[in-house]
């Protein structure tokens, strides 16, 4: 026994195991989602506290310089910059504000995206790195709360929910008989939330003043516009902003329980609705009454929303296709002479089709010097995070697009390699799409979307 060897290691210490911000954090969340689901009265009232700790700080930041690092603010400062002269200064510096009650927050800075209708821009609203750190420490304190709260029907900007999970229900719905379809949509939806009726909603599960003075500050930030003027912010959240997203979930949220209410008019319509952030579907088993429309416009009114008359319509899937976060859903008949039955098929809107070409187009047309091995890497990073967001398991049916796809992707790199002069490439250019994916491991679009689809679960 003397000279029996253990099993155990000496350079393992004994010191106190070390937990990781992330963990905590969500061991907090935990608690406090699990607090909230059981009592549907309960208001939080001593968040701030837990805002001004080191872990919810340092958690925060980096969440924030993985997600949301994209763009500076009106002070220019950037995370390259942060780095350099230290984070941990520049989070002791925020945490000094908040102990105090001095933290004050910046303007806005007002960038315009265009949208696909020429002369139309969508505002985005860029907070300073600082604010974005604070914005994203509050959300995660405050976010349990309502989603204790929130209707299985909302899945935009929720942890583990998301766009696969919405088509999915859309799908059942209509195999359910929901076929008739309200598809609406809000006219600047995030430019038009009304500050007095979003605090109502807050106080609702929140009654800490410190964390309810955060907010309304960031909701009342000046917006420094393009000519560098600014300008007076009374209603609406920058979209754009960290803390953005779930305001404006749980600004939703009282027509989601509207419509969701057992006893309400909607319930004895048998009207379900599925809804994505500000897009939404009312989907029912028989044609829309004037009273239904009329009590949605009121609801509308209400809230000081108002509905794009032009883009908001009533439909039939078996009748016309309906579209809803990038997808088609369309009415197909069999493939099989006997069977007379048709079948609803979900596939990739032609609009989102037509996008990817404008970035694969966008791509090459750049990168002409660029060497094989280095296009690869492009394309496959592109393709894959298309094919990954639009194949869902036992839902889509992308086959025919990837065919297209495919043709497409094979004649833009065929003319790619010519540009690089007449000699080059001779041999690959043959068949491009075929031998780059032999021989440069270019992804086979095919089978990765059959892979992905065909997965027993995602």
């Amino acid at each position: 026994m003397e000279h029996r060897k253990t099993g155990i290691d000496k350079r393992l210490t004994a010191g106190p195991l070390v937990v990781s911000t992330d963990e905590q954090i969500r061991v907090f969340q935990r608690k406090l989602y699990i607090r909230a689901k059981r009592d549907g009265s309960f208001k939080a009232y001593s968040l701030y506290g837990k805002l001004c700790e080191d872990s919810t700080l340092e958690e925060a930041y980096r969440r924030v310089r993985q997600n949301y690092s994209k763009g500076v603010g009106v002070d220019n400062e950037s995370f390259d910059a942060i780095e350099k002269r230290g984070v941990r200064l520049f989070l002791e510096d925020i945490q000094q504000s908040l102990t105090d009650r001095t933290y004050k927050s910046s303007a806005v800075r007002q960038v315009l995206i265009p949208k696909e209708k020429k002369g139309e821009g969508r505002k985005l609203g860029i907070p300073t790195i600082r604010d974005r750190v604070v914005q994203m420490a509050v959300k995660m304190l405050i976010e349990p709360l309502w989603e204790a709260d929130f209707c299985d029907s909302s899945y935009g900007f929720r942890p583990k929910r998301g766009a696969k999970e919405a088509i999915k229900a859309v799908k059942e719905n209509i195999y359910a008989g929901h076929q008739f379809v309200y598809d609406a949509d809000l006219s600047k939806y995030f430019d038009s939330i009304d500050h007095g009726k979003l605090f109502i909603l807050l106080r609702e599960r929140l009654v800490d003043q410190g964390i309810l003075g955060l907010l309304q500050q960031w909701l009342r930030a000046p917006v420094a516009l393009p000519n560098g003027q600014l300008e007076a912010s009374h209603k609406g959240s920058p979209q754009g902003g960290v803390i953005s997203p779930l305001l404006s979930n749980i600004y939703l949220h009282a027509f989601d329980r509207i419509v969701n209410n057992p006893d309400g008019k909607f319930a004895k319509a048998n009207i379900r609705i599925v809804r994505y952030a500000d897009d939404f579907l009312l989907m029912g088993k028989g044609y829309f009454s004037k009273e239904i429309l009329s009590y949605i416009n009121r609801i509308m009114e209400n809230m000081g929303l108002s509905l794009n008359q032009e883009k908001t319509k009533l439909l039939h899937t078996s009748k016309s296709s309906l579209h809803f976060l990038g997808f088609e859903f369309r009415k197909v008949p069999s493939k099989f002479e006997w069977n007379k039955k048709n079948y609803t098929n979900v596939r990739p809107s032609m609009k989102s089709r037509s996008k990817l070409y404008t970035k694969l187009r966008e791509l090459l047309a750049k990168r002409r010097h660029w060497t094989i091995e280095w296009i690869v890497w492009k394309l496959n990073e592109l393709l894959i995070g298309w094919l990954n967001y639009f194949s869902i398991s036992k839902v889509t049916h992308i086959w025919e697009t990837i065919k297209v796809i495919k043709k497409h992707l094979d004649y833009k790199l065929f003319k790619w390699m010519k540009s690089k002069g007449r000699k080059a490439h001779r041999e690959l250019r043959q068949r491009p799409y075929e031998n780059l994916v032999k021989f440069y491991q270019l992804l086979d679009i095919e089978k990765y979307a059959r892979l992905k689809t065909l997965a027993k679960a995602q």
